[in-house]
């Protein structure tokens, strides 16, 4: 085998020669298979020409011939053709072509879209409208509601109730005038921001609560940040004036003895007194207060409130949940179901869940463990007409899921420009067009910090921006929103810890200096505008590059946004005023870093003294 030949060494010349003459040699061979492949491609291309012109010029002489006699001569034809496979020639499944029999062909087409399999009350919602600018439903004609309710509605300017509470309201009285062994459902509420969801279960909690004897914890308003809650206990706490019901804010903001003594009344001759109705909390703080708070119980609990609820259900701290089910039915174990047992045995508490993005994956939903739930949720419908119910066809319905509705009132529109201009291009939009009322979100704390500093210098304290965030404390935090609402500040920088849930009063413009990661995040930073009813707008700054996620992103949520264009040309004239902002804005950023360094080498030379005392003293003590 050629593997194993050894070739003899014959000197540097003869060597060459003979690997040239090899070369030459292979070389002439690959050319002689090159011609052969081409002169019998050539010659089977001749001769199916050929055969396809002779039955052409046959076809044509029989087809001047009797009907009966060309059916017979085509049928000689067929059988006598070659079974020839012609370029572009279609066959049907089931022919043989030289000895093949064709299976069928593949057709590419577009894939028909999956519909999931819900359970029927997430595919068969109760849908409510959108629209706030008419509303036909008036304070005094919900029934249920008492009269001194509906004047204290009335002083809080609440003439009309919106789409969502018209439906939710009625329902959560009607539930509970039942007997109890009628066990109310939960309630699932998916409607856009603005649209009144915290009124829609303050009204019904505090009217079904109100005739109550004793004190006991009977509703356990749940919601993930502090300034949220603080917004929900302030409502609560107004309309509980009119009524001998006590609301407790439990958010950790003062000390946790002085919460327990808040909440319960210890006594030595008898048990632990439990001193409010209502308690407004948020998840890690409740899970201390079950664990540590002695008499502090839910054993008379009759609605389990969860705003926001989709953010809580993605992060269960300390797993509250568990702890609250295990309150509620601490010492009970379900008895057999007949009627005797169902007059005596307490319901559970009816489980309200509220969100503008709430989750409707039912594996989420099941840890929750709801019991006959209803859902209530808002579609845009743009057939139907203003003020009336949208129904939806049997066809239709569950297509919903995983889309998102915002405010009808609210204009959304995307820019695309370049990193560098951003600033300059928010500057010109507040400048050329006199807004005020403008709420700006970053990504980070860094960059609203940056970018408050920046419009600054670049309006030459023509503009007034102002930078909220968690690092301030709640007093600077409260103090910068009613300057805000109050006109004083023009500019409100923040990030997206104060995009969910917060009422931050007559945000006109919405302004998304770094585009969201999420859609959850898109629409509940648009949605701090275009609320109850007034009109509002909202734009986001896009890179070239993040074009396509963003509109994937929205589409899949079933919104379209609109694209806003500014040339630019028109940002020419501040290239000049952002060279200078930007050299001022450096020098504040080093004097701030420098502050910084002196601030932490001070605390550190102080943590060292004070270690330092407290081991001379133990070393005394030991002596």
């Amino acid at each position: 085998m050629d593997l194993f030949v050894m070739n003899r060494y014959l000197g540097d010349g003869l060597e060459e020669n003979q690997n040239n003459n090899e070369q030459k040699h292979q070389l002439s061979k690959l050319l002689s298979k090159i011609d052969e492949r081409k002169r019998l491609k050539t010659a089977k291309e001749d001769e199916s020409e050929t055969i396809i012109t002779k039955y052409k010029t046959q076809g044509k002489e029989v087809g001047s011939g009797n009907k009966s006699e060309n059916k017979q001569i085509d049928t000689k034809l067929d059988q006598q053709t070659p079974s020839i496979k012609l370029k572009g020639e279609k066959h049907k499944a089931g022919t043989v072509v030289d000895g093949f029999t064709i299976l069928g062909t593949h057709q590419f087409g577009k894939k028909k879209k999956v519909k999931r399999v819900l359970p029927n009350w997430l595919a068969n919602p109760t849908i409510i409208s959108t629209n706030l600018q008419k509303l036909t439903t008036s304070v005094e004609d919900v029934p249920g509601i008492d009269e001194d309710l509906v004047q204290k509605l009335k002083e809080n300017n609440i003439n009309q109730f919106f789409p969502v509470q018209s439906h939710l309201i009625p329902y959560l009285l009607s539930a509970h005038n039942k007997p109890r062994y009628y066990w109310p459902s939960d309630v699932c509420v998916s409607s856009p921001t603005g649209s009144g969801k915290t009124l829609a279960f303050v009204v019904p909690i505090v009217q079904a609560l109100k005739k109550r004897v004793a004190i006991h914890i009977r509703a356990l308003v749940v919601l993930p940040v502090q300034d949220l809650a603080m917004q929900v206990y302030e409502v609560f706490k107004s309309y509980c004036k009119v009524t001998d019901l006590k609301v407790l804010l439990v958010t950790g903001q003062n000390s946790f003895k002085l919460e327990q003594r808040q909440l319960v009344r210890t006594c030595v001759a008898s048990d632990p007194q439990t001193l409010v109705d209502i308690v407004v909390t948020t998840p890690g703080r409740l899970v201390d207060h079950l664990q540590y708070t002695p008499g502090f119980s839910l054993k008379n609990l009759r609605f389990l409130v969860i705003d926001e609820a989709d953010r809580i259900i993605e992060n269960i701290q300390d797993d509250w949940l568990y702890y609250v089910e295990k309150h509620i039915n601490e010492g009970l174990h379900p008895p057999p179901l007949s009627v005797s047992t169902l007059q005596w045995y307490r319901p559970p508490p009816q489980k309200l869940l509220f969100s503008a993005t709430l989750s409707q994956d039912p594996e989420k939903l099941h840890q929750l463990a709801l019991f006959q739930p209803k859902l209530f949720t808002s579609v845009i419908n743009e057939s139907s007409e203003i003020g009336e119910n949208i129904k939806m066809s049997e066809e239709i319905r569950g297509d919903f899921i995983g889309k998102y509705t915002t405010p009808l009132e609210l204009s959304e529109q995307f820019c695309v420009v370049e990193a560098a201009n951003k600033p300059t291009l928010l500057y010109h939009l507040i400048k050329s067009n006199g807004w005020k009322h403008v709420l700006c979100f970053t990504n980070t704390r860094i960059i609203s910090h940056r970018l408050s500093l920046l419009l600054k210098h670049l309006g030459e304290d023509e503009i007034k921006v102002a930078e909220i965030s968690t690092a301030l404390k709640r007093a600077e935090r409260n103090q910068i929103l009613s300057h805000f609402a109050a006109g004083k500040i023009d500019v409100l920088v923040s990030t997206d810890a104060f995009a969910r849930g917060m009422d931050i009063l007559d945000v006109k413009f919405v302004i998304s200096f770094d585009p969201p990661k999420y859609v959850k995040n898109y629409i509940h930073r648009v949605g701090r505008t275009g609320r109850a009813g007034k009109v509002g707008n909202a734009i986001t700054f896009l890179l070239e590059s993040q074009r396509g996620h963003f509109t994937e992103m929205l589409q899949e949520a079933g919104k379209v946004v609109k694209e806003l264009t500014v040339p630019s040309t028109d940002l020419e004239y501040l290239t000049s005023h952002n060279k200078k902002a930007l050299v001022k804005l450096n020098q504040v950023l080093e004097k701030e870093k420098n502050k910084n360094l002196k601030s932490m080498k001070f605390q550190k030379k102080r943590k060292f003294s004070e270690g330092k005392i407290v081991k001379k003293t133990n070393v005394s003590k030991a002596k």
